[in-house]
């Protein structure tokens, strides 16, 4: 049997509050995590009970769930709350057990778990929610508005081109979107971050766990259309690699199989020497999978889809006149045949939330989010279609002549076990840079904060060297990139990392990007925010 010293030091050992009382509900035994639970010390807790500390009516509560032991023999589990000697509300959860010494003493056992922190995350998680839920609202009204405004105002410019119409109507639907994008990123920022926390929780309530990972969804759901909504506007911030055209079909199409069912028959032809082309690689192929599903909906008896890769060895007729040379491009088909596109609706095809499908079907954002990710890449899209005989939409992108395509294999995310540096954190919302501050520093990161970009430069001025600068992009008052050519300018070898929701790149300033930051689009989880830093810092500190 250990010693009173050895069980005295084994339970202070424990970091869960751990206490005794006898049958007269005095405290006997507390190790150091209950003492500092309660706000006092061991001496002058010892002999006292509740009634001593806690209000009336809470130690009420504790005497008679003691009772319960002392009467039944059987241990209970109680979610309680108490104030400690600080005025401080705790919520807590408590096991308590019987012993009987070998003398005939009764005494009670205790375990506390406090879970104030976890509830107020829950909290601050459902607030969170309910705040995008009305936003959502908001902007949806917001959009729909707007959009019927623009349509009247298309009907009073007949005679301005289909090209020129639609450019228009997509430019000013873009503004909206690239505002939309920004407030939206930054809620779904803190609901993604927190809910990622709340996941990482050691010992946590499964039950907890699976709400956090719904909400977690959710959110990247909404973000998924965020990035729809810039995709088809062309404010989206693209991150294009060198990829071989055949390499990333081949590479969709064993994904489309499972996607497009059973009755519909599936043929990849690609072509040869088609070489490579330069795009976004996750925007690309949700351009393949955008068309096979529209390809899928339009044979809904079943049919073939073909998917074909070529050189582009002509200029088809609706893109003469468009400045438009096919050499040095390469050509991606997808042909259906299923029930074709009628002339008339043919113009409309691409235009944002235009739909033939039946209302909760489709949202209109498909082809819309096709046309701007082509365009954006620099390339033409077209269509072709006979009703009744199936369609043909044909992509045109600029080939690039390599050797040998560099691809670019997808890692899985692993953590820093331990983050060195000091860095400067700048966010104009308030529960995003606490987040962001939360995050880093979990990781062992100095992290210092400011709210905006004048008061950054403030902070940088009276800190010790700052190893990387993170910050937002569009703020009030001085903009990111210019907050880092005032601090790259103080001290060259800092390195920056811009954050943003808003990916209009007149606010953001592309040019300076491209020289000397990178670029992490909102919203994002905290395990990619900490890869990059610590990708960006590797060269210092690992």
């Amino acid at each position: 049997m250990p010693s009173p010293v050895d069980l005295e030091r084994i339970l202070n050992a424990i970091a869960d509050p751990v206490f005794v009382k006898d049958r007269q509900h005095r405290w006997v035994v507390l190790n150091d995590a209950c003492c500092r639970l309660i706000g006092a010390n061991r001496a002058t807790l010892i002999g006292k009970s509740d009634y001593d500390f806690f209000p009336k009516a809470e130690a009420d509560i504790f005497w008679e769930k003691d009772e319960q032991v002392f009467a039944t023999g059987l241990e209970n589990d109680n979610d309680e709350q108490f104030t400690d000697t600080a005025g401080v509300v705790h919520y807590i959860i408590t096991k308590k057990l019987l012993y009987e010494s070998s003398a005939g003493e009764q005494f009670i056992v205790g375990c506390i778990n406090d879970v104030t922190e976890r509830n107020r995350m829950q909290q601050e998680l459902q607030n969170a929610g309910e705040d995008l839920a009305r936003k959502v609202h908001e902007r949806t009204l917001e959009l729909a508005e707007i959009n019927d405004t623009l349509s009247k105002q298309m009907q009073e410019h007949e005679r301005t081109s289909e090209q020129l119409r639609q450019s228009q109507k997509m430019e000013a639907i873009g503004q909206l979107a690239g505002g939309v994008a920004h407030d939206f990123n930054n809620l779904l920022g803190v609901i993604i971050g927190y809910g990622s926390m709340v996941k990482r929780w050691p010992d946590s309530d499964p039950k907890l766990l699976g709400v956090a990972q719904h909400i977690i969804d959710a959110a990247e759901t909404a973000a998924s259309l965020t990035r729809q909504l810039l995709a088809f506007s062309r404010k989206q911030v693209l991150q294009p690699e060198t990829l071989g055209l055949n390499d990333v079909v081949l590479a969709v199409g064993n994904m489309l199989r499972h996607l497009i069912g059973e009755d519909i028959e599936l043929e990849i032809k690609p072509g040869e020497e088609v070489g490579s082309i330069r795009v976004d690689r996750g925007q690309f192929e949700q351009v393949i999978i955008n068309l096979a599903v529209n390809a899928r909906d339009a044979m809904p008896t079943g049919g073939k889809l073909t998917i074909e890769t070529s050189t582009a060895d002509s200029v088809p007729d609706c893109l003469k006149g468009d400045d438009f040379d096919s050499q040095g491009y390469v050509a991606i088909t997808v042909t259906d045949t299923g029930k074709g596109i009628l002339p008339e609706v043919q113009t409309h095809i691409f235009e944002p939330f235009f739909t033939t499908k039946e209302q909760g079907k489709g949202t209109g954002l498909g082809l819309a989010t096709v046309y701007g990710i082509v365009t954006q890449s620099n390339g033409r899209i077209t269509v072709d279609s006979t009703p009744g005989a199936g369609t043909t939409f044909a992509i045109f992108l600029p080939g690039i002549e390599i050797e040998k395509t560099q691809d670019v294999h997808r890692h899985a995310e692993v953590l820093p076990q331990v983050g060195y540096g000091t860095i400067l954190l700048v966010e104009d919302q308030q529960d995003l840079r606490a987040l962001l501050r939360e995050v880093l520093r979990s990781q062992g990161y100095t992290v210092l904060e400011a709210s905006t970009g004048e008061e950054a430069v403030a902070v940088a001025s009276d800190s010790q060297e700052i190893d990387m600068l993170v910050t937002d992009i569009v703020m009030p008052g001085m903009r990111g990139w210019e907050l880092a050519q005032t601090l790259s300018a103080r001290s060259p070898e800092i390195k920056i990392l811009y954050i943003s929701g808003h990916t209009d790149t007149d606010l953001i300033n592309e040019g300076a990007l491209l020289e000397g930051g990178t670029f992490l689009e909102k919203p994002f989880r905290p395990e990619l925010l900490l890869r990059k830093v610590q990708e960006i810092l590797r060269p210092t500190h690992y």
